[in-house]
């Protein structure tokens, strides 16, 4: 769709803002119909309908006159007591379902490398021993 310029008639892209040959300002094209989603549609507040008094249909025939007897209206009381307030009940979360319980890791790893470290450690006590010339046997024998 093309814009004509309203200052020189020239024939201008649909997308430009200025006239390629005056350089005047261009009427902005009118906006395309957006597409409202299902979704929005769902979500979007209901129009407001205008509160009517229902009117009471006509009929063809005139109805027959009550003979019903009138009662004179209730007399009205009023209280000097001012009425109670609302109690207003504060809003509560509803309850959240169980969680699952966090697993507990297992102390088997950290007991087995402590294991092996004390072996480790006293494998190289024995090599130092060994090295040194010396046995346990030595090392608790009674000297004299």
């Amino acid at each position: 769709m093309r814009i004509l310029c309203p200052a020189c008639k020239t024939e201008n892209a649909s997308d430009a803002t200025v006239c390629t040959h005056c350089a005047a300002a261009l009427p902005l094209p009118p906006p395309a119909p957006q597409r409202i989603s299902l979704l929005e549609q769902a979500m979007a507040k209901p129009a407001a309908k205008p509160i009517t008094q229902p009117v009471a249909p006509l009929s063809a025939a005139p109805s027959a006159p009550t003979t019903a007897p009138m009662l004179p209206p209730a007399p009205v009381t009023v209280s000097k007591q001012p009425p109670a307030p609302a109690v207003v009940k504060p809003y509560t979360m509803p309850p959240l379902p169980p969680q699952p319980r966090a697993r507990r890791r297992s102390r088997a790893p950290w007991i087995l490398a402590a294991v092996l470290f004390l072996a480790l450690v006293g494998a190289l006590a024995y090599e130092q021993f060994q090295i040194y010339g010396l046995s346990l046997s030595s090392l608790f024998a009674t000297r004299p």
